[in-house]
């Protein structure tokens, strides 16, 4: 379970606690250097100071440095200085530590998620800053040690965002694909789910992903689409419900897990952010199922801030990047509007 918000405003309301917090879970046995590993450390603490600093415009102003609380190796031939966010994603932010744990217990907590504007609002913080914290902590949320799924396995594949057209079932352009797969709980552990953007032609790599996610000879249950025709050839025991003829169960054989978390993820986007690009939708596939994958984890919250202090630190300017995927999208968008004036006799 995640650490509520009362706990975490008592636990961790000052930088003092917080690094307090990051020195235990990095040097459980004592504090080492980062360097050469001697334990020969001592603790330095540096005065609160200002320094000049230029912003956007050009201005210069003076920012307060607050005091550090530092270590140094006292090996000969070593002296190196460091502190327990050294080689963090926390190193030289300038986000105070109190606001980085508090916005992952809040992440934790939310079962559909927090949307950059309410991160804003709990943290006081600016937009940008909430939304590059956002997406710095669902980078953090990535289940690496899964493996291959067996057992009973739940295959399928969904559609999210695209904007409302009366005249088609569904909007084409800008909906994105979206694939999972579910391994049933038993009693060895509770289900887990894997889930990834996916090409919108679903037919060309949904064998790909089965093999890549799936050991051979697990028992594989889908809907009746096309996509999944060869599977029950290439090594899996393939039982499929016919949805086009309205059978959703029959004995063990549905694909209800996986379809309920594509109902909740899919309440997520529309509730929390009402849309999201396609650019950042992996990282908040990761998000839902990290969430759902741990949401047995006695301390969900420490697993977070150990996986944000050992993890690579997401960079802003790779955030924005354009994608190859987002330019795709824009020119299916052109091609729709040209499509749509030229029914409605629009001239050119």
């Amino acid at each position: 379970m995640a650490q509520s918000l009362i706990q975490t405003a008592k636990n961790f309301g000052t930088e003092e606690q917080c690094l307090a917090y990051l020195e235990a879970m990095r040097w459980p046995d004592g504090i080492r250097c980062l360097k050469c590993g001697s334990d020969k450390v001592a603790k330095i603490i540096t005065n609160e100071t200002t320094r000049e600093r230029t912003n956007r415009k050009g201005e210069i102003k003076e920012v307060r440095v607050p005091a550090r609380r530092l270590y140094q190796c006292n090996n000969d031939g070593c002296r190196y200085q460091y502190s327990a966010t050294t080689g963090t994603i926390f190193d030289k932010s300038h986000l105070p530590l109190a606001k980085w744990f508090m916005a992952v217990a809040l992440i934790a907590n939310a079962k559909k998620s927090v949307s950059a504007k309410q991160m804003q609002r709990d943290l006081g913080v600016n937009y940008r800053t909430a939304w590059f914290l956002d997406h710095r902590i669902r980078e953090a949320m990535q289940d690496g040690t899964l493996g291959l799924f067996g057992g009973t396995v739940e295959v399928d594949a969904t559609f999210v965002g695209g904007r409302f057209d009366p005249r088609r079932k569904r909007a084409a352009y800008d909906k994105q694909a979206v694939a999972g797969v579910m391994q049933r709980g038993t009693e060895d552990g509770p289900s887990k789910v894997k889930a990834f953007p996916v090409e919108r032609e679903i037919k060309q790599v949904m064998t790909g992903i089965v093999q890549d996610h799936i050991a051979p000879g697990t028992d594989i249950m889908t809907d009746d689409h096309k996509a999944y025709i060869s599977l029950g050839k290439s090594g899996w025991k393939h039982q499929i419900v016919s949805h086009s003829k309205e059978e959703w169960v029959r004995g063990q054989v549905h694909t209800q897990g996986i379809e309920s978390f594509w109902s909740l993820f899919k309440r997520g986007l529309i509730g929390s952010f009402h849309s999201v690009s396609v650019k950042h939708l992996h990282r908040y596939l990761n998000e839902f199922s990290f969430r759902f994958n741990q949401r047995e984890c006695e301390d969900l919250f420490a697993l977070i801030i150990m996986n944000l202090a050992i993890g690579n630190a997401l960079r802003y300017k790779a955030l924005i990047a354009k994608t190859s995927s987002e330019q795709l999208v824009v020119e299916a968008k052109e091609r729709y509007d040209a499509e749509r004036d030229q029914e409605n006799g629009d001239p050119q």
